[in-house]
């Protein structure tokens, strides 16, 4: 089972939207993936959260979606569970997750940014990344002005044992001169650029540096 850890530089900035693409690109090869949640904030019953929505356009026999912190208040992660009772634990997370059945790909999405805590006592996502067999740790960003300072960012945080790498993502209409900028600048940043996602586009395109592309042997690269 191969292993896709999402997160990236802030919250609302489409990491769901790169999962449900992502997610829908893999089933549609053939691939059994699991879509996992780990901790979920500002959700009401009657609404319908990230996992679910990120596999609505997979084949349904070929995917699954698990969410396994829920919250209704849109706090970060262990506020919102205080708020209820409930003290988020990083090894009760890794427990979660080791029990959760096998399947082809899996693909976890945390909370909010990449150093937002998963637990009380300060660890966060590269500590859960660091606790699990993760092959890839794929960092969104939103494409704007200003990226360049968010993925530096991310690339210095990121420990180097981890193989990670930036998916820009257009969560609105960004002018191609913005977007030529950002991909100048962090050319020779020691995390690669992965691939880019256009604004409400489901078409995923990867970079020659992306190793999931070049696993799956695609043929075609933006």
């Amino acid at each position: 089972m191969k292993t896709i850890l999402i997160s990236g530089n802030d919250t609302g900035i489409g990491k769901t939207w790169v999962c449900r693409a992502l997610a829908s690109y893999l089933t549609s090869h053939q691939k059994n993936v699991q879509v996992v949640k780990v901790v979920e904030t500002g959700i009401t019953g009657d609404q319908k959260g990230d996992a679910e929505t990120a596999i609505e356009n997979c084949v349904p026999s070929n995917c699954q979606a698990f969410t396994l912190y829920s919250f209704t208040a849109p706090l970060a992660p262990v506020t919102a569970a205080g708020k209820v009772g409930c003290k988020l634990n990083l090894e009760d997370i890794l427990c979660k997750i080791r029990n959760l059945p096998e399947a082809d790909w899996r693909i976890l999405e945390t909370a909010g940014g990449l150093a937002v805590p998963l637990d009380e006592t300060g660890l966060d996502t590269v500590d859960l990344a660091l606790s699990l067999p993760v092959d890839y740790l794929l960092l969104v960003v939103q494409n704007r002005l200003g990226a360049i300072h968010q993925a530096r960012m991310l690339a210095a945080y990121t420990p180097s044992t981890i193989a990670a790498g930036l998916w820009f993502n257009d969560a609105m209409p960004v002018d191609n001169e913005v977007t030529y900028s950002n991909y100048s600048e962090l050319a020779n940043l020691s995390i690669p650029i992965w691939g880019h996602q256009a604004h409400e586009s489901q078409t995923l395109h990867f970079f020659d540096s992306f190793p999931i592309a070049h696993f799956l042997k695609f043929a075609n690269y933006a």
